[in-house]
């Protein structure tokens, strides 16, 4: 190689270690405050935030959401960690690091271990806080119980709440404003059910007896960020404040403190993308000799031919996926939804490339594509685990990245031979409306072809991953690589995130 191109490299992979450097040191400098251990009771791991000094009451039981973890609400335990509580955080049944399915009456079980381990640890009274489905997971278990105080985010439905102030026990409901009128509808409900004149933004009831109620939405929070809010950790520690002013029970004035360990996932994600430029663009694993990278075979097709042929796939991979009766086929819940959806659009976008005869790539491109898609793979599974996901692979979980691998890998490899003529911006156009097909696609299929609706909350996180896997197809002249790089990252994410089912 040149020593203008060694230079080149050393460049992209200085930057790239600039990036990432920044971005542990963001994450570093923003959980050291918290001292975090690992348990199980019974069946269900635990993870425990211990705050410095002594515990204040009470207690917290944090319970995250359908596809997320402890480590989704890690942020938001942490802020009521800094303000002095022992946050308790379970994985629920099929979730994180929890191997057991999820089943219909799986989750009052973990819920009450992890309330008991509370109580254990610091001899207080014990509140329960949840998102989404722990949410509705709490204030179920809370009409049987006495916490000290129940608070619901982002509750999906106020049904089961008795038309009584007392119970759930000071219910503090919290929604996103830019959340699905659900949310909104069953703070609303939950608020009323207690208080029928009852008005967003205000407090109702008394504390000492237990029927302290309030509903207040997060400005401008969606479905999953509202979790990362200092408004929702404010209004979280507020409310837990006020519950400890009864009798016997010490109060405290320290605010939550949040952190920027988003903004250092973040650095590290795009410091993981830069870094494997070099192996994606044959800088550093070149195609064989005699075979330019981004041959585009006998015929180079308009834009407009190839955009066809993307929109083509997408809408095969939808009704082939309403058709196909493979929804259930793997034991992760939306996985194979999502599987029998891409291999039909695989199918679909293969058969495309095969009829213009679209170069297949090479096989070092494959092997570059596969060491860039380990390290993309790093750079979004080790600062997830304090961010937003457990990225565990236990139980089924192997089995489901294996077929997700191959059907994704299939689908971004036919994206990439049709798009392997295409240079500049019409390339980046292409693939922008590629991503852009997909969501929406998916979305689409949500209303209309009656897939699973939990797609819809999803995209908060699908938007970004697609965005800079996007930047990697960009720089990719080998189809195999680029394929490579892109599927390993997301088949990991896709089959680490949604629960096991039995």
């Amino acid at each position: 190689m040149p020593v203008k191109g060694r230079r080149h490299l050393a460049l992209w992979w200085l930057i790239a270690a600039a990036l990432i450097g920044a971005g542990v040191l963001l994450l570093r400098t923003s959980t050291h405050d918290v001292e975090r251990s690992a348990t199980s009771a019974g069946e269900t791991p635990m993870r425990i935030l211990t705050p410095s000094g002594q515990p204040v009451a009470p207690a917290v039981v944090l319970v995250h959401g359908f596809s997320g973890s402890a480590a989704m609400v890690d942020p938001l335990g942490s802020a009521l960690a800094r303000a002095g509580h022992l946050v308790v955080m379970p994985d629920l049944p099929g979730h994180g690091t929890n191997p057991r399915p999820l089943t219909e009456g799986s989750l009052e079980p973990a819920i009450d271990a992890a309330v008991e381990l509370a109580a254990a640890r610091t001899g207080q009274s014990v509140a329960v806080v949840g998102h989404s489905m722990g949410a509705g997971a709490v204030t179920s278990w809370a009409l049987d119980h006495a916490p000290a105080a129940t608070v619901a985010i982002s509750l999906p439905s106020a049904a089961d709440l008795p038309a009584d102030p007392a119970v759930p026990r000071n219910l503090l409901l919290l929604w996103g404003s830019a959340e699905q009128p659900r949310f909104v509808t069953a703070a609303s409900e939950g608020l009323a059910r207690g208080y029928p004149s009852g008005v967003p933004g205000t407090t109702y009831g008394s504390f000492v007896e237990g029927t302290a109620r309030r509903a207040a939405a997060v400005a401008g929070a969606e479905h999953i960020g509202i979790l990362y809010r200092a408004q929702t950790a404010r209004e979280v520690q507020a409310w837990l404040a006020d519950t400890a002013q009864g009798p016997g029970l010490p109060s405290d004035d320290r605010a939550p403190a949040g952190d920027w360990r988003l903004l250092g996932l973040l650095l590290v994600l795009v410091g993981g993308v830069v870094a494997v430029r070099p192996l994606v663009s044959g800088a550093v694993v070149p195609a064989p000799a005699g075979l330019a990278p981004g041959q585009p075979g006998p015929r180079a097709p308009r834009a407009w031919a190839t955009a066809g042929w993307l929109v083509l796939g997408i809408l095969g991979a939808g009704l082939g996926a309403a058709l196909l009766p493979f929804e259930d086929a793997l034991p992760v819940a939306v996985a194979g939804y999502l599987a029998t959806w891409f291999a039909v659009g695989a199918v679909v976008l293969l058969l495309g490339a095969w009829r213009r005869g679209a170069w297949r790539g090479s096989v070092s491109g494959l092997l570059g594509g596969l060491v860039a898609g380990a390290i993309l793979t790093i750079c979004v599974a080790l600062p997830a685990r304090l961010t937003w996901a457990g990225f565990s692979l236990v139980g089924p979980r192997v089995a489901g990245l294996l077929v997700l691998l191959a059907v994704l890998g299939a689908w971004l490899w036919g994206e990439g031979r049709l798009l392997v003529a295409a240079r500049g911006w019409r390339r980046a156009a292409l693939l922008a409306l590629s991503r852009a097909l997909v969501v929406a696609g998916l979305l689409a299929a949500v209303g209309v072809l009656g897939a699973p609706g939990f797609l819809t909350l999803t995209v908060p996180l699908m938007v970004p991953i697609l965005a800079l896997l996007g930047v990697v197809a960009w720089w990719a002249r080998d189809p195999a690589a680029g394929a490579a790089a892109q599927a390993l990252p997301l088949a990991v994410v896709v089959a680490t995130t949604f629960p096991i089912i039995g």
